[in-house]
């Protein structure tokens, strides 16, 4: 009798083993995102229900990146494209275009979003042609308000495409914007102390985080990174800087002599910034925790300290 109870046992489990490998597991969605600073916020809202890829690697142009094939696929084959939008990534646009409305979340045209107060073109004394960015800044993701408006926005979308795991997409982007409002409050009180300390940028895309925390930027050496500046330009930045800079902060990946020797031969402290992230970014809150660290040390002991 006992032998076959055991039996039975042993019958059972095979067919609930049978039973579990006969239902396929629910297959994760596909998004990828065009820029990493997307990609950090969707893997915060996704959890692990979704496969978050990038499109362009961190040392990439945004503005002009030429796709490869697998690029073509990898865009075609995803369940959901998050990018800002043509006014930073015009690249993107036609292959875009080309997807179902239901495959592409564009950043830009969410409403709510958080602008800067004073327009761009306005920052002090230059006048460049700022073809390259139309309309109002689009880095967008610099300011912690519109990271979590991007969160909630992207938590819908993927409610949309995996109705079981909505509440698992509301629950994450909540938590995140609890997270992203104590960093904001913490990112204004570490930068209040260095607020009225000018400096200049190396391309104009930090408006969101210079407005948010009402930083002096006084100038920017290029508007887009790879527009070089030109010498008039050149000679208007040495001017304001001589008057009220204190730091010049450079960026990776981009050879900047001339402006380290600029920033020695006016008693500059040059600091660096990254707005994408590098390799070793591994969360959102990493990303803007590393760029106000980048603000605070090379302001809090700049030369008029």
């Amino acid at each position: 009798m006992r032998y076959c109870g055991v039996l039975l046992r042993d019958a059972l489990f095979s067919a609930a083993l049978l039973l579990v490998v006969a239902i396929p597991a629910q297959a994760k969605i596909q998004l990828l995102a065009s820029l990493k600073p997307l990609a950090l916020i969707a893997q915060e809202v996704a959890g692990d229900q979704a496969d978050v890829g990038t499109l362009l690697p961190v040392s990439a142009s945004p503005h002009d990146y030429p796709l490869k094939m697998s690029d073509h696929k990898r865009l075609r084959s995803a369940d959901l494209v998050l990018w800002i939008g043509p006014e930073m990534e015009s690249f993107l646009a036609r292959p875009l275009a080309n997807l179902k409305p239901q495959q592409v979340m564009t950043a830009y045209q969410l409403e709510g979003l958080y602008w800067p107060e004073a327009d761009e073109a306005d920052h002090h004394h230059h006048h460049q042609n700022h073809s390259a960015h139309e309309g109002k800044d689009p880095h967008i993701w610099l300011d912690p308000r519109n990271a979590a408006l991007i969160a909630q926005a992207l938590a819908e979308r993927l409610a949309q495409l995996q109705p079981d795991s909505a509440q698992q997409f509301r629950a994450n982007a909540q938590r995140f914007s609890t997270l992203l409002q104590q960093l904001d409050e913490q990112l204004m009180q570490q930068l209040t102390p260095v607020k009225n300390r000018g400096f200049a940028v190396y391309h104009e895309g930090y408006g969101h985080f210079v407005g948010r925390y009402g930083l002096h930027q006084v100038a920017y050496v290029t508007y887009i990174p790879e527009r070089r500046p030109g010498a008039k330009h050149l000679q208007e930045l040495r001017g304001v800087l001589a008057k009220e800079g204190e730091c010049l902060f450079m960026e990776p990946y981009y050879k900047m002599d001339a402006m380290e020797e600029m920033a020695a031969s006016l008693d500059l402290r040059v600091g660096l910034l990254d707005p994408i992230g590098g390799q070793q970014v591994s969360s959102y809150q990493q990303l803007l925790e590393q760029l106000g660290q980048g603000f605070l040390t090379c302001l809090a002991d700049g030369r008029n300290g």
